[in-house]
C-alpha cells in the first residue's frame, strides 16, 4: 500500500467509524461545521456512507445547498438520521493531496450519492 493509500484508508476508517452521535447534525445554518479544509462524508444512521467529498471550506460548501442532502430527502430518509462526518486536513495537504485522497476513498467506499467517476483498478 502506498503512503497516500494508507492516508486514504485512515481517513475512510475515521469517517466510517465515527459514532453517529458524534457526527454533525444537519441544520439550516450548518453552525457545527468547520471553515477549515477537509474530507467529509454525509452519513445515514443505518445505511452508512451516502456521499464523500472534499472542500477547502467545509461550512461554505454546505451553505449554498448540497445535492446529497437533497437526494437523502428524496430517498425519504428522516433528516435526524442524516449527519456529516468530517476529517480536517491541513491546507498544504489539502492543496496537494485532496483529489487523490478523495478518489481513492470513492473507489473503496462507493457511496451511492456520489456521481459516477471513472474508477481505477480496485486496490
Amino acid at each position: 500500500m502506498t503512503e497516500i493509500e494508507s492516508q486514504a484508508r485512515e481517513i475512510l476508517n475515521f469517517l466510517v467509524q465515527l459514532p453517529f452521535p458524534d457526527c454533525i447534525p444537519i441544520s439550516r445554518d450548518f453552525a457545527g461545521l468547520t471553515s477549515k479544509p477537509g474530507i467529509y462524508a454525509i452519513r445515514h444512521r443505518s445505511a452508512g456512507l451516502l456521499y464523500v467529498g472534499k472542500a477547502q471550506d467545509i461550512k461554505e460548501r454546505f451553505r449554498g445547498g448540497h445535492k446529497a442532502i437533497t437526494w437523502s430527502w428524496l430517498a425519504d430518509y428522516n433528516h435526524r438520521d442524516v449527519a456529516i462526518a468530517i476529517c480536517e486536513i491541513d491546507y498544504r495537504q489539502w492543496r496537494t493531496l485532496s483529489s487523490d485522497l478523495e478518489g481513492i476513498i470513492l473507489v473503496w467506499s462507493k457511496p451511492p450519492f456520489n456521481i459516477r467517476i471513472p474508477m481505477r483498478d480496485e486496490p
